[in-house]
């Protein structure tokens, strides 16, 4: 069991800022799955940061251009990450037929074997792994802390 400690700080939020080719291209790839743009950061008519959201998944991205300038220890670095990003779908066959046909599903929808979770994977313009599932992590913990106080 993990044992939390008290502190007076508080971590509100963690939100991913991705490197991005095309902010704008991004950006007509996630309205076309959902996603609505929050916010829109423009340098002579063009994206170079965005903020999008779609019920409680929101993401950042940013162009190259503008985040290498800002970090440039990314300068090496190209788009699409050795990352993956996993969201926690309610109705998951309903979000999967809703975007199935519009990207590119690495990992079709399924059932897994060890948790029993429906899920899928699909890889965005940029290649970044987004993978959808069911399972509800919080409530399997709390079941493991409940089952070890007994």
């Amino acid at each position: 069991m993990i044992e939390e400690k008290p502190t007076t700080s508080t971590l509100k939020s963690i939100s991913n800022n991705l490197m991005v080719d095309s902010v704008d291209n991004t950006l007509d790839f996630y309205t076309n799955i959902g996603f609505n743009v929050l916010y829109k950061s423009t340098e002579k008519g063009i994206a170079y940061w965005a903020y999008v959201k779609r019920d409680n998944i929101e993401l950042f991205f940013q162009s190259k251009k503008s985040l290498t300038k800002e970090f440039p220890e990314l300068q090496e670095y190209n788009t699409g990450g050795a990352l993956t990003l996993w969201c926690r779908v309610d109705n998951i066959s309903e979000w999967y037929e809703e975007i199935k046909d519009k990207t590119d599903i690495i990992r079709p929808f399924g059932i897994t074997e060890y948790n029993g979770a429906k899920e899928f994977v699909m890889r965005d313009i940029n290649g970044f792994i987004l993978h959808f599932s069911d399972f509800d992590l919080i409530s399997e913990i709390n079941k493991l802390k409940d089952e070890s106080n007994k």
